[in-house]
């Protein structure tokens, strides 16, 4: 128990060298997915009757605007925009909920400087997707080859053999 409670933590997360792969597999898997999907007619027809018409670029995102009603855009009621927005987004949720669709793509809202508007773009999961992550997995990567090196050359010092040899010896 305590050897997994080691392996689990922070500190061995060096040797973890699928969980970026993985992760990265994973989150392209959910944009394919999501492009499919977003081509079906079901889908785009329910986007098109949708009260704030959602639309749908190349990359597989899906937008819209927002207008916040002028009588919530006054100053002294500026505090009640964000609970009418959440609303909003609950309406909107219920559409891809619908399609299938709300466990995939998730909201960014932004305000339209200037105006009484707020930008939704729903995007799937792109956390994995940076070239930092990528360069990180590169040099844990790069750690572990060399600690199996190492060992190897250690074990073909003391024993006479590489590891291989001996794993395979073994059958």
């Amino acid at each position: 128990m305590k050897i997994l409670k080691i392996l689990k933590s922070n500190k061995m997360r060096i040797f973890n060298i699928w969980s970026w792969p993985s992760a990265f597999i994973d989150d392209i898997r959910q944009w394919l997915m999501v492009r499919k999907a977003l081509r079906e007619a079901e889908v785009v027809s329910a986007f098109k009757n949708f009260k704030y018409e959602l639309r749908i670029d190349r990359i597989g995102r899906v937008y819209t605007v927002i207008n916040v009603p002028e009588e919530l855009w006054e100053y002294e009621k500026r505090e009640m925009v964000w609970p009418w927005m959440v609303e909003q987004l609950r309406e909107l949720d219920d559409v891809l909920m619908r399609v299938r669709l709300n466990e995939l793509l998730y909201p960014e809202v932004t305000p339209i400087e200037g105006s009484p508007a707020y930008l939704v773009v729903l995007s799937t999961s792109s956390e994995s997707i940076s070239i930092w992550k990528f360069l990180r997995w590169i040099l844990n990567l790069s750690f572990v080859l060399l600690g199996l090196f190492i060992i190897n050359k250690l074990v073909i010092k003391y024993a006479g053999s590489s590891i291989i040899h001996l794993i395979y010896s073994l059958f």
